[in-house]
């Protein structure tokens, strides 16, 4: 994607970001990294799966950093137009 030929959607938090080996298995689907949590509380693992699937699906790309001082970027690029 060339930039401004695309448009960028940045969403950060200031959460413990996700150890720098498992940014991209985050994207698997039913891959879960917070293992406190249950079918009751919440989440199958599918969100980010899907997420992707729809942004490359629309031509753009989404990726995961982690923030300088803590904390997680998701950033979703689209072609404009």
């Amino acid at each position: 994607l060339v930039p401004g030929e695309t448009v960028a959607i940045e969403v950060a938090d200031r959460g413990p970001g996700i150890p720098a080996e498992q940014i991209e298995s985050v994207f698997d689907p039913f891959t879960r990294l917070e293992t406190s949590r249950n079918r009751e509380t919440g989440g199958i693992g599918l969100g980010l799966a899907l997420a992707r699937a729809i942004v490359r699906d629309a031509g753009g790309d989404i990726v995961l950093a982690n923030r300088e001082g803590g904390g997680l970027v998701a950033t979703i690029r689209l072609p404009r137009g």
